[in-house]
């Protein structure tokens, strides 16, 4: 078994008069609760044809970037192989232009679909016991006096 690679140049593969096609990204971002500098996982799916999955999102000072997809890997100086990575700088901006993009439309439609659940303040335990007393005062004010029961009704029993 070699090491080597066995790579067929996809120029090779094409017909000449074959144009590149464009490429699209549909990108899936899901934003988790931080844990470090880890805010979010990604998809991206190549032209409806090619899924990868696991691209990190992280939160560092200069701010959101992105983490290619990774496996331990004892021998490396960081402990983990890339295991899909961009080759050209121009795609590298691009990939992770889409997955910030993504990233920040779905945060942004967490925030307005909690804003649009949020609950109704809630008082506070002293003014909830305050208006309970209030409400049981009003109804035993409500409430009729009980009649006295006649002396023949008790001489029955």
């Amino acid at each position: 078994m070699s090491n080597e690679k066995n790579t067929v140049p996809q120029e090779a593969e094409q017909q000449p008069e074959q144009a590149a096609m464009p490429l699209k990204l549909d990108v899936t971002a899901r934003p988790i609760e931080p844990k470090g500098n880890l805010v979010g996982f990604a998809s991206i799916k190549f032209n409806g044809a090619f899924v990868v999955e696991d691209f990190k999102i992280l939160q560092s000072d200069k701010g959101i970037f992105v983490g290619m997809p990774s496996k331990p890997d004892k021998t490396s100086k960081t402990g983990y192989r890339d295991t899909a990575k961009p080759i050209t700088a121009e795609f590298r901006k691009e990939l992770t232009g889409a997955v910030v993009a993504a990233y920040h439309a779905e945060v942004e439609r967490l925030q307005t679909r909690a804003a649009a659940v949020t609950a109704p303040e809630k008082k506070s335990i002293p003014e909830q016991l305050a208006e309970g007393a209030k409400q049981a005062a009003k109804n035993e004010a409500a409430r009729p006096a009980p009649a006295k029961a006649s002396k023949a009704k008790s001489a029955e029993r």
